[in-house]
């Protein structure tokens, strides 16, 4: 239901009315939005799963480490800013 929820004020901030009647030869009104954010909460969700199921647990993990590495990085590169600010 989240997913939907942003595809439609995704949707009301983006689309265009007059492109998307002279597209699609209808006029863009609720259920056309309604519609349009429907279609890709579907397409996200369905697409997603076989798409989580490709990445290994260990691909995962490493990931996950190389994140908190470079976190740790920023922050070791941030550390000497302030102790010569302090």
């Amino acid at each position: 239901m989240g997913l939907l929820v942003i595809n439609l004020v995704w949707a009301l901030f983006i689309l265009n009315g007059q492109v998307f009647a002279s597209t699609t030869r209808t006029p863009l009104n609720a259920a056309e939005y309604w519609t349009l954010a429907w279609f890709i909460a579907s397409v996200a969700t369905v697409g997603g799963a076989p798409g989580s199921g490709l990445e290994s647990d260990e691909s995962v993990r490493a990931a996950a480490r190389e994140q908190e590495r470079r976190r740790m990085l920023d922050n070791d590169q941030d550390e000497p800013v302030r102790r010569a600010a302090s």
